[in-house]
């Protein structure tokens, strides 16, 4: 037994060691496989992150880009409103000067037109005057009529024609030049003409 014992040792051995072997690797080949499937599904969802982050990287730049041309937009019509602001403040500063040289212009204007009117109301007396005296001169002889009919009404003792009817009696014109002779000796040089 003695001589079998060391054969039957070594072919257990044999078996065992052989057994094990295949038997590792399998494992090893199963580990193998599992590890490069897990690998495979890795390199996949890198993949497809990858892929994810390039979409919202591109989605990114398109955005940024849109912002950028609104901004730019944006920024045009602010300039435009603020162009026409500046118009706008412009055109109201102008008006505002031309009402402060209106205010300032209008009472001189009424008050030239006041003294005109004034002036105008003074002379027209004068300018009638002037007229009838130049109309009784021109007219000559045919006037001297009416002229004496005036006179003789203003210094008749009787009350003037319009006035025969009025309950109101009138001082007769003697009265009239007398009254300033008694209370005024100078008023007696300026009644009597020269």
């Amino acid at each position: 037994m003695r001589i079998v014992a060391p054969v039957t040792l070594t072919v257990l051995l044999l078996v065992v060691a052989t057994g094990c072997q295949r038997s590792n690797d399998d494992r090893l080949v199963e580990m193998a496989q599992e590890h490069a499937a897990r690998q495979a599904e890795q390199n996949r969802q890198v993949a497809e992150l990858h892929k994810q982050l390039a979409e919202g990287s591109r989605q990114l730049v398109e955005s940024d880009a849109k912002a950028r041309e609104e901004l730019v937009v944006l920024q045009h019509d602010l300039r435009a409103d603020q162009a026409e602001v500046g118009r706008q403040r412009d055109q109201l500063e102008a008006e505002r000067r031309q009402i402060a040289e209106q205010r300032y212009r209008d009472p001189l204007i009424a008050a030239a037109i006041v003294n005109v009117g004034l002036v105008l109301a003074c002379l027209l007396p004068l300018a009638f005057g002037v007229y009838v005296l130049w109309s009784l001169r021109r007219s000559g002889d045919s006037d001297d009529a009416l002229v004496e009919l005036l006179i003789e009404e203003v210094v008749a003792d009787r009350p003037p024609i319009g006035l025969r009817d009025s309950t109101l009696p009138l001082p007769s014109p003697s009265a009239l030049i007398e009254a300033p002779s008694e209370a005024d000796p100078d008023a007696e040089h300026a009644a009597k003409p020269d």
